[in-house]
């Protein structure tokens, strides 16, 4: 006799071939959770050789023997069940034994289409509870660790923007009449007035102070006079050093103003403010089985290119998964990433912060089993990404916002996943998603132009082995109850052409770009402290296009804990 924690009594008719032989009855329980006789974890036994999964000890197996094995079944306060009892007897103790009662998803008749349609996750739960319960291995698998930066970080802009050179002081001659304002002068850094630097256009004023004005002209071809590199000479102004008048040798301060071109790596706008954190996806930190636990991830990412010189990013992702329904077949996920990274309000000249601490964007998801055998299990689902983070700003010299991007996309990403047994100890688990901008960013510039820009549509492949090198419960008293050591792939690829907006002078985007492709490796165990809390140590490596790599290396720190 067996009593679940849901308050089942099971028992097997004395008429049963191993009550004939003298042995003792056999208790069935059909997909019902039942108490292991070790008394340790709970596990749902569906008429085959199962393990407490905290001791090892097997639950009793069904009968061997030809005829018929009557199981009788008394359900008390389980609200699964709306029928308070039922009973079946299989004519031959190999045919297959229905799970449930007759109003659950598993009955006899077909559910029409009509019903398929309606009922669409009901029936993929029933899959799930009518399924044999997968072996020991696969439950307790570890997560998989994960490996990349998520979306392509960076992107191109490309324009000009006004840029003021270093004040010079030179000595200013020339005609002065009666009124100073009428001057013509001419104007030289260097002292030599024979070749001057600059020339007086136009009439002068007086400022505040009393002091002369002047618009002045560069008449010495090539003289860049301090403007920074790809900048062209455009402006400048002369102002006397004293005030009341001008008089030949006097000295003046000349501001001169130059029209400088760029082409700079800034933060990718179709990401916004979430380019700097980096994506998330579901195979991060994440099981193909549901499971109800909270955990914390940390990243350590060298050189990722937001910039032309690269930023190191910390990331820190809290979060939670809740399982639920049928033998916990069902699950929904949330996560809150932030990261101390380059600052979304982008300098055009100057140094952008590169230590900031940014909030990424809402990660939501739910997943749900498809399929499941003593070996595999298959799942899906989808996730979201919700515009939580800051707008990107991209600032010029002289203070103004040149772009603004402002943080509206909301990402939609279905998934499937599986996990298989290969070996008593070896197993793999992967995933496949597809990640799709639904809605975009709003780009604004300061000439007017307002549009729309929308990440490519990506793909993320991931899949991983690993190994039981230590089972739990094979060394008692030892630090780590198991040790499962993993090796994964993870690989993300464009499957667009990255988008493109200009408005005439500021050029966003990377024309005619390949499609961005990267390809990681990661190296990792996984030790757990207890049978409910583990620790994942992984290092990830890029491999191959140096031009589409994320980092130099990632260091993932991942700490779990499951109720």
């Amino acid at each position: 006799m067996l009593v679940g924690n849901s308050g089942l009594l099971a028992q097997v008719a004395p008429s049963g071939p191993m009550q004939q032989s003298g042995q003792p009855p056999i208790a069935y329980v059909l997909s019902e959770q039942v108490t292991c006789t070790c008394g340790h974890v709970n596990e749902n036994y569906v008429g085959g050789p199962r393990g407490c999964s905290g001791c090892g000890q097997p639950l009793p197996e069904p009968p061997t023997g030809n005829g018929a094995d009557i199981a009788s079944v008394a359900y008390q306060h389980t609200h699964q069940y709306a029928d308070p009892s039922y009973s079946e007897q299989p004519p031959v103790y190999g045919e297959p034994m229905h799970y449930g009662t007759p109003a659950e998803c598993c009955n006899a008749a077909p559910p029409s289409r009509c019903e398929s349609l309606l009922n669409a996750f009901g029936n993929l739960a029933c899959l799930n509870t009518c399924g044999p319960m997968p072996a020991l291995n696969i439950r307790q698998a570890p997560v998989m660790i994960g490996g990349g930066f998520g979306g392509s970080g960076r992107t191109n802009l490309r324009g000009t923007q006004v840029v003021q050179g270093p004040t010079f002081v030179a000595t200013g001659t020339g005609t002065i009449p009666a009124n100073p304002a009428n001057s013509s002068l001419l104007y030289d850094v260097f002292g030599s007035v024979a070749n001057p630097d600059f020339v007086s256009v136009g009439v002068g004023q007086q400022n505040g102070s009393g002091q002369y004005v002047f618009s002045v002209e560069e008449s010495v071809g090539g003289t860049n006079l301090g403007l920074p590199a790809n900048t062209q000479f455009l402006d400048a102004t002369a102002t006397a050093q004293v005030a009341g008048g001008i008089n030949n040798g006097d000295l003046w301060n000349i501001v001169v103003n130059g029209e400088q071109t760029f082409n700079l790596i800034v933060p990718d706008a179709a990401n916004a403010g979430a380019a700097v954190v980096g994506r998330s996806k579901i195979a991060t930190n994440n099981s193909p089985l549901p499971r109800t636990r909270m955990f914390f991830n940390y990243d350590y990412m060298s050189d990722v290119p937001l910039n032309a010189s690269g930023v190191a990013v910390n990331r820190f992702t809290p979060g939670f998964e809740y399982a639920f329904g049928h033998n916990d077949g069902a699950s929904i996920e949330f996560r809150v990433p932030y990261a101390s990274t380059l600052s979304s309000d982008v300098l055009v000249s100057g140094q952008t912060e590169s230590s900031d601490i940014q909030v990424g964007d809402l990660f939501l998801a739910y997943k749900q089993v498809l399929y499941q055998s003593t070996d595999v299990v298959v799942s899906g689902g989808v996730s979201l990404t919700l515009p939580s983070t800051n707008d990107l700003k991209i600032q010029l010299a002289d203070g103004s916002t040149a772009v603004l991007v402002e943080n509206q996309a909301v990402h939609v990403m279905p998934f499937f996943a599986s996990i298989a047994n290969l070996t008593d100890r070896l197993f793999y688990q992967g995933f496949f998603q597809i990640d799709v901008d639904t809605t975009g960013n709003q780009v604004i510039t300061n000439r007017g132009l307002e549009s729309r820009i929308r990440d490519t549509t990506r793909m993320y492949t991931d899949g991983g082995l690993g190994y039981f090198l230590r089972k739990r419960g094979e060394k008692k008293d030892a630090i780590f109850d198991a040790i499962i050591p993993t090796v994964e792939l993870h690989f993300e690829r464009q499957l667009q052409r990255s988008s493109t907006l200009t408005d005439g002078l500021f050029v966003l985007g990377t024309p005619n770009a390949d499609y961005q492709s990267n390809l990681n490796m990661v190296f990792g165990s996984t030790f757990e402290v207890c049978p409910n809390e583990a620790i994942s140590l992984g290092y990830a490596v890029p491999i191959g296009n140096s031009s589409d790599q994320m980092f130099d290396g990632q260091l993932r720190v991942v700490w779990n804990r499951y109720f």
